[in-house]
């Protein structure tokens, strides 16, 4: 029998515990009603938490946001690498080290010298550099990089990236009239789904894209309301897009809000058609404008784009063209992203040749269980169908879906980018609709419903991957432990059952929230936050380690004694390098190499010239060494060729001036001087027969030269003229010569040839030869003259010229709102 005591004992436990549950029910209460009080301030405030926690070391500790350790792979840096370089490496982002990061230290050194990057000295001989659009000149997430030192630059660059996708998308699901928590889920899954992650350190691709929700944000309000400053904010959102750097990544941005604008006015009723032609005429407004706008940068990459490899290659997803195509197995990154492993921890065992980057549709797990409740759901169609579309569409053009991609790819636009990209549409869809999936369970007060079926078809999901995979006993102990602790490990079994051990733990999760949702439907706020920190787990669990984020002296490679060599050495001469230092990381040391990998990327003349020496070789990693190879390279004025240690090329012209425990350095004698007197020039009938005439035998690049019939408008250049010429002067956007002739001749400046480039003889214009192919000739009467090449950038006077009047236009269309909202006070 219990004495009355101990029951009243145990009835005051019970009334102080139910206190206590109480008293932290109702702080938990008031904490959410203090954001909700502020909504827009928590969502901005909680965003940038979840990008702190990811970017931390980047931006407290001033780690390096690059892939730079990279480098170390390679002579002349490998002798170098310190211990434990594994940590920092992933090597499916090597384009970063080897071009991104090269291009942001030039960009830097030429904006804080005050020059206008007009043209880059230091690749292919010489390329445009203001119309090299991928270094994102005029970006506002470029700003970081130029103002503050570089390691931080690139963190801060990137958190703003993420925040603002993460924002925009937030404010696209309350416009949606979606709950702050919804709200919150959606900017979370796309802040950091697998498109954010994976091309964050690229830098061009998430400046584009991190601007999408906002542009569709805006697309909603003028579709609905009709606003006008929506318009002029729409264009301002697009400039900043179109400004971000990747010309493919631009025209899905631009098609996505027109697609969004159009779908979005067909399911809005109640609205005159007439007035919705006007709405969709303000997207166009804000469209036209933005393109004004950026037409200063976008005019001058058109331009140099033209004849080009990289034209031709992107053009319809050309065959061999990286990532131009990608196996319908990627599906299953929608569910399992590690199913092959990642690249970060040593192994990328995926299919194909599309590689990682464009193989991982990941959204989330508990973002796509949410996005599918968010399709089950009853009701809201008018909302969820153009974000279903833009789904749809991502993923079909992406995996080239017969009949969907070779209707889209004729679009003009689509038809000259690589498509593969836009599977970011699938993600900021899944996003969006993931918001609506989290409505609807929150409004379900306790009748789950359909979202039973999302929740039953996500575990149904992992029990078909688990039977596919067919894992043996001892695969499981080792796939938990990868799971857990991320645990090295290259059995495929293995790392494939841990990707979806992985999601099934997620799910589940997920359906315990729902199910305690269902038995205490008041408690809601409770669930929201629950499932908001689950998306925000899952997606950083995913993004954690993939982006190499440390600390300079680890990452970063020093200058070795190879590379000292060839600054003291070089001069103006140029370099190459032979299974060694891929281009263009020599940029960082101020070296010239006949190699490199910038965009507009080299001329289709350029090419053929340098498949001179090996069919299969290509100008952005120099594998090879043929009979032809000092030949090419000397015409090209590679000086100094930088080889692995202890490499031996054996050929008559090549000899060793530097052998190191880093690297071996072989000067080659065939390297034509910068400028010279042609002794000989032959006339090709054609652009195959100059090159027959550059790779015979006895050609000789350092006074020899051809030049096409096409390109004479006069008298012909000729032989044995005699005498000498040097660079006496040399600015970013000029080159002197002074030449002294016996007769009348040709000089040739060993720079490559490029539209733009004008010369003055003694002051005078002269008629500009394209002379072995690729190089700057002129012919000079004889005598010892003055010879000035100078360059300007094709469009950049037009394209200023209509970034100007769209600025007069969008300057107009704020006067003209301004004076409406005057006379509306003055009419109150």
């Amino acid at each position: 029998m219990v004495s009355r005591s101990h029951r009243g004992s145990r009835a005051a436990a019970a009334q102080m515990a139910s206190g206590d549950r109480g008293a932290a029910s109702a702080r938990f209460g008031s904490i959410v009603r203090a954001f909700r009080a502020h909504e827009h301030r928590s969502a901005a405030l909680l965003l940038g938490l979840l990008v702190l926690v990811y970017l931390w070391p980047a931006l407290l500790a001033g780690h390096v946001l690059s892939p730079t350790a990279l480098v170390y792979l390679q002579p002349p840096f490998h002798a170098l690498a310190p211990a434990g370089v594994e940590r920092w490496l992933n090597t499916d982002l090597g384009d970063v080290p080897y071009s991104y990061y090269a291009w942001d230290v030039l960009a830097r050194r030429l904006i804080h010298a005050g020059t206008f990057p007009a043209w880059n000295p230091y690749a292919f001989g010489g390329t445009p550099l203001w119309a090299n659009s991928q270094i994102a000149w005029l970006s506002p997430f470029s700003l970081p990089l130029w103002i503050l030192p570089l390691n931080y630059g690139l963190g801060v660059a990137a958190a703003l990236k993420l925040w603002f996708a993460g924002f925009g998308t937030y404010l696209l699901a309350r416009e949606l009239r979606l709950g702050f928590w919804p709200g919150i889920v959606a900017g979370v899954a796309f802040a950091l789904c697998s498109f954010d992650v994976v091309w964050l350190s690229y830098g061009v691709f998430v400046s584009v894209v991190a601007m999408a929700p906002w542009a569709l944000w805006l697309a909603e309000r003028i579709v609905r309301r009709g606003r006008a400053l929506d318009g002029l904010a729409l264009a301002g959102v697009l400039a900043v897009a179109l400004t971000g750097g990747h010309p493919g990544t631009e025209v899905h941005v631009l098609a996505a809000t027109a697609l969004y604008a159009v779908v979005r006015s067909l399911t809005i009723h109640g609205v005159e058609r007439r007035e919705h032609a006007m709405r969709l005429a303000l997207v166009g407004g804000g469209v036209a404008v933005a393109l004004l706008l950026t037409a200063v940068v976008l005019v001058p990459a058109q331009r140099a784009s033209v004849d080009t490899v990289g034209a031709a290659a992107r053009a319809h997803g050309a065959p061999g063209f990286a990532g131009s195509r990608m196996p319908a197995s990627v599906l299953r990154t929608t569910l399992f992203p590690d199913w092959w492993g990642r690249p970060s921890e040593g192994v990328d065992a995926g299919p194909g040749a599309a590689g990682y980057r464009e193989r991982t549709f990941y959204a989330g797990a508990a973002t796509l269980v949410l996005a599918l409740i968010g399709l089950l759901a009853p009701g809201g169609w008018r909302r969820k169908a153009p974000f279903a579309l833009l789904g749809f569409l991502g993923a079909a053009v992406a995996l080239r879906l017969p009949g969907v991609y070779d209707l889209v790819v004729r679009l003009p636009g689509f038809d000259q980018v690589q498509n593969s990209r836009i599977y970011w549409w699938l993600l900021l869809a899944a996003a969006v609709l993931a918001a609506f999936g989290l409505e609807a369970v929150l409004d379900a007060r306790g009748r789950i419903g359909r979202a039973w079926l999302a929740l039953a078809a996500a575990g149904l999901a992992g029990i078909v991957a688990i039977v596919a995979i067919g894992p043996q006993a001892g695969t499981w102990g080792t796939a938990l432990a990868h799971a857990l602790t991320r645990s090295a490990t290259h059995d495929a079994h293995a790392l494939a059952l841990a990707s979806v051990l992985t999601w099934l733990a997620l799910a589940a999760v997920l359906t315990a929230i729902v199910a305690v949702l269902r038995a205490r439907p008041r408690r809601r706020a409770v669930a929201a936050v629950a499932i908001a920190l689950l998306v925000a787990f899952d997606l950083l669990h995913f993004a954690t380690g993939y982006e190499p984020i440390g600390p300079a002296r680890d990452v970063v490679p020093p200058r070795t004694p190879a590379i000292a060599y060839l600054q003291r050495h070089a001069g103006a001469e140029r370099i190459a390098g032979i299974q060694v230092m891929d281009a263009d990381w020599g940029t960082i040391y101020g070296l010239r190499d006949v190699r490199g990998s910038d965009a507009p990327l080299p001329t289709n003349g350029f090419f053929r010239l340098w498949r001179l020496m090996d069919a299969t070789d290509d100008p952005y990693h120099l594998e090879t060494f043929t009979e032809r190879s000092p030949q090419v390279l000397g015409l090209l004025g590679a000086r100094y060729v930088l080889l692995p240690p202890g490499a031996q090329l054996g050929a008559r012209s090549m000899r060793p001036v530097y052998q190191g425990a880093d690297a071996t350095i072989d000067e080659n004698a065939l390297a034509a001087p910068r400028a010279f007197v042609a002794q000989r020039v032959a006339i090709a009938s054609n652009a195959d027969q100059e090159l027959e005439t550059i790779g015979a035998p006895g050609f000789d690049p350092r006074r020899d030269a051809t030049v096409r019939a096409s390109e004479l408008h006069g008298a012909a250049p000729g032989g044995g003229a005699g005498g000498a010429a040097r660079v006496v002067g040399e600015t970013g956007t000029s080159v002197t010569l002074r030449a002294t002739l016996a007769q009348s001749g040709l000089v040739v400046l060993d720079d490559t040839w490029a539209p733009g480039w004008s010369v003055t003889v003694d002051g005078v214009p002269a008629h500009p030869l394209q002379a072995d192919a690729v190089l700057r000739g002129v012919v000079v009467p004889a005598g010892t003259h003055a010879v000035v090449w100078r360059y300007r950038v094709p469009g950049l006077a037009l394209g200023a010229a209509l970034s100007a009047l769209g600025l007069v236009v969008a300057l107009a269309w704020a006067g003209l709102l301004l004076a409406r909202v005057r006379r509306r006070r003055r009419a109150r």
